[in-house]
């Protein structure tokens, strides 16, 4: 009491008036934090069923002691069997006595896949649900990725139609319409209407001249990720985590372009017609500084500054005996993976568990492709644990 005493004759106030502002600050601090805890309610409470049903998602992935139990199994058709309790059973269990093709166990994994994106978009509240649409659309680019291929090598329309995942944006209808086409020209004019053959008619001339299907396949992956960071917003804490995650994305997928590019000698022009317009911290200048210098080393002085840097100096010596870039999208997809960990820490009752849950899905379905493609191809337990993502 004492020292209230003092702080009131030191402010040369009387005790009543004193004593009223001193209660009027007590409310407005209390209003503070009611206003803050009820816009953090209003935030997460969308999401309490979401991270529930993404809980018990989180718990049926790959535990280590099962991930070594299939890197270990006998051949291909022992490891599917391994994997008959899981969630991929259902998808797997069409595969067994096939199991010399790896494109069919990679297609059954990846409709997994889409229905894991497709169950997040149908239970996420509007905030993160256009977001998740948007990745949805990856399954799209992955069949006209397909077709173009397919298509590319001579396949008929039944042989097409098998490879493709009917889920997405395009119905299983017009997949089938698209399957029943001749050449790579027929599906860019037979996608009209969908988006693509926009994105794809000026990578089509580029094929012409080359008979090449990267200009293709790079120009729709660019469209995805530009789609998406024009999406996210800037605005509210969810879409800021969102913004943070899909932006390191882009950057990566950027910087995986870019070192590929590289390796295959592409110039600095044609480098940058494959990145995205804009970066989250590598921003398109920067992007384009990457493009213009000579080399991969060149690359990576390049990236000084920026929280990549210490990634690809660490790959840089494996890089160098092995001389393929795998080794630096490796470690940049497993900086990413451990990112979505991290904020899925970070916002526990928010956006961040579905975050989490889609990187380590992700990585858990291509670690499993790995492991099945390494099995056909004979490859020892120990030659397909040093291609995994850890």
């Amino acid at each position: 009491m004492d020292a209230l005493t003092q702080l009131m004759e030191l402010a040369g106030m009387p005790t009543n008036i004193f004593m009223t502002l001193l209660v009027l600050a007590g409310i407005a601090i209390f209003l503070v934090i009611m206003i803050f805890l009820i816009r953090y309610l209003a935030e997460t409470a969308p999401f309490a069923y979401v991270n529930a049903r993404v809980r018990s998602m989180e718990s049926r992935l790959l535990k280590d002691h099962k991930m070594n139990e299939l890197i270990e199994a006998a051949g291909a058709n022992e490891l599917i069997g391994f994997l008959e309790d899981t969630d991929y059973g259902p998808y797997l269990s069409e595969v067994l006595g096939q199991s010399e093709d790896p494109t069919v166990a990679e297609k059954a994994l990846d409709t997994h896949l889409a229905h894991v994106y497709k169950t997040l978009a149908n239970i996420s509240p509007d905030s993160a649900r256009k977001i998740l649409k948007l990745l949805e659309k990856k399954f799209d680019v992955k069949n006209i990725k397909t077709l173009l291929r397919a298509k590319y090598v001579g396949l008929n329309a039944e042989e097409t139609f098998k490879l493709l995942i009917p889920l997405g944006t395009i119905p299983e209808s017009r997949l089938r319409e698209l399957s029943e086409t001749k050449s790579v020209e027929e599906i860019v004019n037979a996608l009209e209407g969908t988006g693509y053959t926009t994105i794809l008619s000026d990578a089509l001339t580029d094929y012409e001249q080359t008979g090449k299907l990267t200009a293709l396949e790079m120009s729709l992956d660019k469209s995805i990720l530009e789609s998406l960071w024009k999406n996210v917003s800037v605005d509210g804490t969810e879409k800021d985590l969102f913004k943070e995650f899909i932006g390191a994305m882009i950057d990566i997928e950027n910087l995986k372009i870019i070192l590929k590019g590289k390796a295959d000698g592409l110039s600095s022009e044609v480098i940058s017609n494959y990145t995205t317009s804009k970066g989250y911290e590598l921003a398109a200048w920067k992007l384009k500084e990457l493009a213009d210098v000579e080399s991969i080393e060149g690359v990576i002085s390049s990236l000084e500054g920026t929280k990549y840097t210490s990634i690809m100096n660490e790959s840089l010596e494996e890089f160098e005996k092995v001389k393929s870039v795998y080794i630096f999208e490796k470690a940049l997809d497993k900086y990413l993976v451990n990112m979505g960990k991290k904020l899925s820490l970070r916002q526990p009752f928010g956006i961040g568990p579905i975050i989490g849950l889609i990187t380590s899905k992700e990585l858990e379905i291509r670690n499993l492709k790995i492991i099945i493609k390494g099995k056909i191809e004979g490859l020892s337990a120990s030659e397909i644990r040093e291609i995994l993502v850890s």
